[in-house]
């Protein structure tokens, strides 16, 4: 009796379990069969889940950076490891550009703070605790493209010095923004097209000319003609800037200014296309401002006549 009785749980167990797997294998006919149209709402929304995790990353990443302190109060191992740090968390090279923007605010101002270490300009090649409007875009650009201070300082060759040779001299220096776009291999010109048939101004400059008194601005014998184009004053507006790319070069003009061979009076960063950072001469440090609060007295006295955009690499 006893015998029987386990033969009849054996073959009920064995009964159970084979139900078991069909059911699971005709589960999985099923899904892999399944229309898209046919899948739950509960499958919409778990592979809708990897947006906003990755939203929610981007604000950690932020709010990460918030807390670091400025780069100009670091020490150069502190650097370093931010360094590190903002290529793995802002790979995309726009974004790492404004996380580094942001780590420069409030870096003292200093007119002229970079040289060759030697010749003619002892300052040093790189530096990040003082800067000035031209060293600050500078300087961001070598540390975007680095993850150390021994790299930034390597690619201020690249970035301050003519091509071809690079060559590390106060006479091979790029001393006119201008000119810098159009030469280097980090910067770029913007063509007419992206402005969206606002008309541009064109003028000529023979950037670094004699001036009447036999001097020039800059104490080399280099002198460059140039036709610039630039964005006047009537074109500026939010709706323009809403079509720009997240972040551009900007520099200011002065009309007039060719009578001295000089391009441009100031140049900064534009980002989200409303924030201006730069090395603020009035406010003495490294700041962001709206850029129209920046650019038009009360609202509506202009500083200068015109900006040219240009790329960052």
């Amino acid at each position: 009796m006893r015998k029987s009785l386990l033969i009849i749980i054996v073959i009920i167990s064995f009964v159970i379990v084979s139900v078991i797997i069909i059911l699971y294998q005709s589960e999985r006919i099923e899904q892999r069969h399944k229309a898209p149209e046919e899948i739950t709402q509960g499958e919409i929304t778990q592979k809708e889940t990897k947006e906003p995790i990755q939203e929610k990353d981007d604000e950690l990443n932020w709010q990460w950076l918030n807390e670091q302190k400025k780069l100009y109060e670091l020490s150069p191992a502190e650097i370093n490891q931010i360094l590190k740090e903002l290529w793995e968390r802002f790979p995309n090279k726009a974004e790492r550009l404004k996380a580094l923007s942001i780590l420069r605010l409030g870096t003292p101002y200093q007119l002229g703070p970079l040289g060759e270490e030697s010749g003619r300009d002892k300052d040093p090649i790189f530096r990040s605790d003082v800067t000035d409007c031209t060293a600050f875009v500078l300087t961001n650009v070598a540390l975007l493209h680095s993850q150390s201070l021994e790299e930034a300082r390597e690619m201020m060759k690249f970035v301050n010095y003519r091509p071809p040779n690079f060559e590390i001299t106060f006479e091979n220096r790029l001393h006119f923004t201008t000119d810098r776009n159009m030469v280097s291999p980090y910067f770029g010109v913007i063509a007419e097209d992206p402005f969206f048939g606002c008309g541009l101004k064109t003028v000529r400059v023979t950037l670094n000319k004699i001036k009447p008194d036999g001097k020039r601005l800059i104490d080399i014998d280099w002198e460059k003609e140039m036709k610039i184009q630039y964005i006047p004053n009537r074109c500026l507006s939010e709706e323009f800037f809403s079509n720009l790319p997240q972040v551009l070069g900007i520099a200011f003009l002065k009309e007039g200014d060719d009578k001295i061979g000089l391009d441009v009076r100031h140049e900064g960063i534009l980002i989200d296309r409303k924030f201006l950072f730069h090395a603020s001469p009035i406010q003495n440090k490294v700041v962001a401002e709206n850029f129209f609060e920046y650019y038009f007295k009360n609202g509506q006295f202009p500083k200068f006549d015109g900006i040219i955009l240009f790329e960052i690499k």
